[in-house]
């Protein structure tokens, strides 16, 4: 999620006139640069050399909607399917907008259903290529912030994933927004033996240089994510927006369902593990803190490690060993992947040190980075996202500049268990 996005929820509830007053400053979703800011980049930092060349792409497109005729939109092209190594999903042109109207997106958490599908779990949502599109006929794009499709399909390299069904319908038709404004969803998992879905989430608020949140929490459903209730328990945000607890990764093991967490808006800071039976999900008091030595209150939780993290993606993949991801702040963006030293030890296990797996140089403004349940280590699929506009270092206070992609996507890697002879290579870019 980004800032335009955060206020464009506040928009959607604005008149017409101030609606266009608004001014909305920089940032393209990931997209905090510490130290900097997009406007402030320097030219080395500018348009990757392999970036894709648009101008053989149309940039007309018709959606057919409810209306006798097609509205026909002009928007920005979509980018090639592949940018690079990374294999477009979401977009104008993907099955995913033809049939379920989610387009323009990012995030795609993934999680593996009791009925052997997965379920993909998209942050914000738009039947258009993005937001802050000329020339848009209002409410057009469709705007949700959160949505959700299911597929059996595992991805492969180069072949867009295609969707069965969005949690919210029978069967085709537009994904629905989940459980309503403000709200962003953070990870999923199936409750074993049930047709019980619980959903982490984090109510967003605004504020910069990072976002804050007021609360994390879960959305619960008992009809195999039909509907949602926001009946979990919460976590509470505090005034300087350093709770570690608001922005979570859930994975079931065992009779287990293991939390890492961190701090809301891509800060630096630490990464909590908890845990809770999975049968109490949604009491408070079921959930112990790991605390060095073992399993025991929150206030005596201490870090499984330091860091400048995004969204974290906890999983314990198809072959059985345990893989921590999450984009790194702490330099350009870059995914980055941590596997467990011992898989039997568990999440509180030693974790062996970072393998990066997608850089800026790879990709522009990388966020994201969640683990597929079915990878196993030489063959670890990952869901990544990308928002990029093209700036003018000299554009008027306000200016949104031209939108080039919004989209998610996945890359196909190697966990790196053995670390590579020169410490700061690039895990497998090469593709089989």
């Amino acid at each position: 999620m980004s800032y335009e996005l955060m206020e464009k929820g506040v928009k959607h509830r604005l008149s017409p006139w101030l609606k266009k007053a608004i001014g909305l400053t920089a940032t393209a979703a990931v997209l905090i640069v510490p130290s900097s800011t997009i406007h402030d980049r320097p030219e080395s930092l500018g348009t990757a050399p392999s970036a894709p060349d648009f101008s053989e792409y149309e940039p007309d497109i018709e959606i057919e909607e409810a209306e006798p005729t097609p509205v026909v939109i002009n928007q920005p092209p979509p980018p090639p399917l592949m940018i690079n190594d990374v294999t477009r999903d979401t977009g104008t042109d993907m099955q995913s907008c033809e049939v379920h109207r989610v387009c323009g997106a990012d995030l795609g958490a993934i999680v593996e259903l009791n009925d052997g599908r997965y379920l993909h779990l998209f942050g914000d949502s738009f039947q258009s290529a993005g937001p802050h599109l000329p020339d848009l006929p209002d409410g057009y794009d469709k705007y949700r912030p959160q949505t959700a499709l299911v597929t059996d399909e595992i991805p492969t390299h180069g072949k867009p994933i295609e969707f069965d069904s969005a949690l919210g319908t029978d069967s085709e038709g537009i994904a629905p927004d989940l459980f309503g404004w403000g709200h962003t969803i953070t990870d999923g998992v199936a409750i074993p033996g049930t047709d019980d879905i619980a959903i982490s989430y984090q109510n967003i608020k605004g504020g910069r240089p990072y976002w804050k949140t007021d609360q994390a929490g879960i959305a619960w459903s008992d009809d195999g994510g039909k509907t949602f209730e926001l009946t979990g328990p919460i976590w509470e945000n505090n005034e300087d927006n350093t709770d570690p607890y608001q922005m979570w990764s859930m994975q079931q093991d065992g009779n287990h369902v293991y939390v890492v967490s961190v701090r809301a808006g891509r800060q630096p800071g630490p990464m909590m593990l908890f845990r809770v039976p999975h049968n109490k999900i949604l009491e408070k008091d079921a959930y112990t803190y790991w605390n060095g030595d073992g399993w025991g209150e929150q206030k005596d939780a201490e870090p499984i490690m330091e860091g400048h993290f995004g969204e974290p993606s906890l999983r314990k993949i198809s072959d059985g060993n345990w893989v921590l991801a999450y984009a790194d702040y702490s330099g350009l963006p870059k995914i980055v992947t941590q596997t467990l030293k011992n898989p039997d030890d568990g999440p509180s296990g030693e974790w062996l040190d970072p393998v990066t797996q997608l850089t800026w140089h790879q990709l522009e403004f990388p966020y994201g980075g969640y683990v597929h349940p079915a990878s196993t280590a030489d063959n670890v699929i990952m869901s990544v996202s990308s928002w990029k506009r093209e700036w003018e270092h000299d554009a008027p206070e306000g200016d949104k500049g031209e939108l080039i992609w919004y989209f998610v996507g996945h890359i196909m890697r190697d966990l790196g268990i053995k670390p590579p002879e020169d410490p700061g290579q690039v895990a497998n870019l090469s593709i089989p």
